[in-house]
């Protein structure tokens, strides 16, 4: 298995522009005004497999669709407004801290191979395995979140 890099001053490049300008965005927009938000998200590496075993195991339940070139496609996303936390939906939100309101996050969502696309699917619901989005209220779908955001953590053990 080959190791992966990439140059430290492309990093540090990539992380400051996010930071200079995508992020100086968001804290000086006057529309939706914001005091901070995060900059990074930290995923356990048993989280990440067990992600990704669990799409391994839902796909491999049905190889007659024959799903391949499996990964996973981060969405960037923002948590709700903590109020709603407790509304019907929002149950997988109960252990985030309340602090996360509204600060960046990702969201992965499995994705295979499916008419030469990268397409999102639900691999426990083989009627995703066309590419199609399921329909209707209260639906839901594979998908990791709930990594540990910075801030509001501290930057201990960042480089970034």
């Amino acid at each position: 298995m080959a190791t992966k890099t990439m140059n430290l001053d492309l990093v540090q490049q990539m992380t400051t522009n996010y930071q200079t300008k995508q992020l100086l965005s968001i804290l000086t927009n006057t529309v939706n005004p914001m005091t901070f938000d995060a900059k990074s998200v930290w995923f356990g590496l048993d989280e990440l497999k067990d992600f990704i075993a669990t799409i391994e195991a839902e796909t491999a339940k049905h190889p007659e669709y024959g799903m391949k070139d499996l990964g996973v496609r981060f969405y960037y996303s923002a948590y709700p407004a903590s109020v709603n936390w407790e509304d019907p939906g929002y149950e997988t939100l109960s252990k985030v801290p309340s602090n996360y309101e509204k600060l960046h996050t990702l969201i992965g969502i499995p994705t295979a191979l499916i008419n030469n696309t990268n397409q999102d699917f639900d691999p426990a619901d083989v009627k995703t395995y066309d590419g199609s989005k399921p329909k209707g209220v209260g639906i839901s779908i594979m998908a990791e979140n709930h990594g540990e955001l910075i801030p509001p953590g501290g930057n201990q053990g960042t480089w970034f």
